[in-house]
């Protein structure tokens, strides 16, 4: 039994099949694990680098945004243009009499600054306010053209512009009125608040009056079955709804505001024209709505003279004293990355047209008073 014992051959390394467990080991897969944890920890690594980047990234640009806008805010002081890129015009360019023009150029609208990327849309009531205000502080500036090229627009809009020309002419500074292709309704109202207006003989204006618009769909939705459920705090709430017909009461209550604000437009023109009075505007041809080329304009004392921007700029000179040595400039506003964020308001847009083919498209918005030729 012993002999038997110590004679046992030791075992082999025989082959093993090929479903055998020990193909399944994890020293089997050595090679391969260490490879798969190499690419797990780059990748890994990749992603961090790309998160901590990001956030480095979006930390600088804010700050530098910050830097700039505390920049311009301190280069924004009332005596000074830093805050804004100046486009030389005409005149001595070394002079320091400056004669700043703001134009006024199509729809006028509550709006923001312009883009950052260029001009906004429309006249931006905040950004022409805006450089008649500096034009009213700055000591450079001695005079303003105001040149209009403007069918109108909102009635708050117009009168805030009008006010900031009044304020430019409060500190002894003269304003001149420049009407270029179309300078009507609200861009005439903005016109009256200026020392003097000049009209291009061709110039389309006049259209003193008010229009607010609306528009009914109650029969479109009865076609398609569509049907609106308003709940409203009274019964004039939805007065301007265009899901059912208007009533009498509405129709006078709407009325009596466009009449009010009426009064006040032919006021202030009154006031702006001291030949006419709001008798010879209210009620006559003047003040119906219809609109005048600038040589029937000037006919009928809504203008002074004819002209062009040449005239414009000798009168203003001669007006401020500085006839012998002034610079005609422009503003905008000069670049910052804090505009990037800002947003522009957006309304639907409606065609307003004038008589003679043209057409001039704005941001109008439903339901709002406006100082605009009516679209027939």
């Amino acid at each position: 039994m012993e002999n038997l014992t110590n004679n046992t051959p030791p075992p082999t390394n025989s082959p093993q099949p090929e479903n055998c467990p020990l193909k399944q080991c994890p020293a089997a897969n050595k090679g391969w694990r260490n490879y798969s944890g190499c690419f797990g920890v780059f990748l890994a690594a990749c992603v961090a680098f790309m998160v901590c980047f990001s956030i480095v990234a979006i930390l600088a640009f804010v700050g530098i945004s910050r830097f700039m806008e505390n920049n311009e805010d301190e280069e924004s002081c009332p005596n000074s243009l830093a805050a804004y890129e100046k486009d030389f015009i005409s005149g001595n360019h070394a002079s320091t009499n400056v004669i700043l023009v703001v134009p006024v150029s199509g729809i006028i609208y509550s709006g923001l600054e312009d883009s950052p990327f260029g001009g906004a849309e429309g006249a931006a009531a905040n950004r022409i306010c805006g450089q008649l205000r500096l034009a009213a502080k700055d000591s450079d500036i001695k005079a303003v053209i105001v040149r209009i090229d403007s069918p109108g627009g909102e009635v708050v809009a117009s009168d805030m512009i009008y006010q900031a020309i009044k304020e430019v002419r409060a500190q002894g500074k003269p304003v001149v009125a420049l009407m270029e292709s179309v300078a009507a309704s609200g861009g005439y109202y903005v016109a009256v608040g200026c020392d003097r207006i000049i009209a291009h003989p061709l110039t389309t204006t006049g259209s003193i009056g008010v229009i607010v618009q609306t528009y009914k769909y109650y029969n479109l939705f009865q076609k398609i079955g569509l049907e609106s459920e308003p709940y409203t705090s009274g019964p004039m709430k939805d007065l301007l709804s265009g899901t059912r017909p208007t009533t009498p009461e509405e129709k006078q209550i709407i009325q009596e505001h466009v009449n009010k604000v009426y009064d006040h437009f032919v006021d202030v023109c009154a006031e702006g024209r001291p030949t006419l009075t709001a008798k010879q505007i209210k009620g006559t041809k003047i003040g119906d709505g219809r609109i005048f080329l600038g040589t029937e304009a000037k006919t009928l004392g809504l203008v002074d003279q004819l002209g062009y921007f040449s005239d414009a700029e000798k009168k203003i000179a001669s007006m401020a004293g500085i006839a012998a040595d002034y610079k005609v400039i422009s503003l905008h506003k000069k670049f910052s990355l804090s505009s990037l964020f800002k947003g522009q308001a957006a309304s639907s847009s409606i065609n307003v047209k004038l008589p003679g083919d043209s057409s001039i498209s704005g941001k109008l918005e439903q339901g709002k008073f406006y100082m605009l030729p009516a679209n027939r």
